[in-house]
């Protein structure tokens, strides 16, 4: 779907599936093969999912698996990879809107994306929790937005209107946590990018180009066995090339402890 469709143009189907690029073993967590039109994922006492040409998607769920963990894994990271076969930038991150200026934060698992979304998100619009699309518009780029939750921590405050669900799979014994679309999102042009990470003391800097490139490299969704698609990873570099030019980077630093410096990062945006 693009940002104004209404179309529905994917196929969505509960049924057996028979990998025939991965064979996970039985003490295997996770594990990927991914083209430009065929990808196969296994993630433990979840499910087994194939995603077809951009617009098809098979999934085995466990038999035990709730609900709202299976659509908050289904319409993230699945969707991750159909939106790269449709020729995409996909990037593990989140995304706010503000003032229709879009930012993402990028970075490992575990070090606060998804808690950094829930303290900006009533300076803004929530755009995505983990799976930040890029599309070319005439201006630039736009980061589409998602479906509404959060993953969050009990010890989190949340000041908006909102339900939660339990999740069974997450290390952190995390909360799904969703809220109303918000409707009022209509465009949004991408701006800033933050790559977050751990270091002594906070901090935030500016970063060149070459660094910004490893960042993404090391975080987005791409074909993979990487060595046997290498077309797929130069096409992959000139898209990149493209929306690095259009956006300014900054490494945001915290330390195990301590909360990123959001009023930095609010007065750059």
């Amino acid at each position: 779907m693009s940002l104004n469709s209404k179309k529905i143009d994917v196929l969505v189907q509960n049924k057996n599936i028979d990998f025939v690029k991965i064979k996970p073993k039985k003490n295997c967590n996770f594990d990927v093969f991914s083209s430009k039109s065929y990808t196969e994922i296994y993630k433990k006492s979840l499910g087994k999912f194939a995603i077809k040409n951009g617009n098809q998607i098979i999934y085995e769920p466990y038999k035990n698996i709730k609900e709202p963990n299976l659509v908050a894994y289904l319409f993230s990271n699945v969707f991750a990879y159909l939106l790269y076969q449709r020729g995409n930038t996909v990037l593990h991150a989140s995304a706010i809107e503000i003032d229709q200026k879009s930012c993402f934060f990028s970075g490992r698992s575990g070090i606060g994306k998804s808690s950094i979304l829930n303290k900006l998100i009533t300076k803004g619009n929530h755009l995505t929790e983990d799976t930040c699309c890029f599309q070319k518009t005439n201006q630039g780029f736009t980061i589409l937005p998602s479906l509404p939750y959060l993953k969050l921590g009990s010890d989190e405050l949340i000041n908006f209107k909102h339900k939660k669900y339990s999740t069974q799979l997450d290390k952190r014994n995390r909360t799904i946590v969703t809220f109303p679309s918000n409707t009022k999102i209509n465009k949004n042009t991408f701006k800033f990018g933050f790559f977050l990470k751990y270091g002594k003391k906070l901090r935030i800097e500016r970063i060149d180009n070459t660094e910004v490139l490893k960042n993404f490299l090391s975080n987005m969704v791409s074909s993979y066995p990487h060595e046997k698609f290498l077309h797929d990873q130069q096409d992959n570099l000139s898209k990149l090339s493209d929306i690095i030019n259009n956006g300014i980077f900054y490494n945001l630093y915290r330390d195990e402890v301590s909360d990123f410096d959001l009023e930095a990062v609010l007065k750059i945006i």
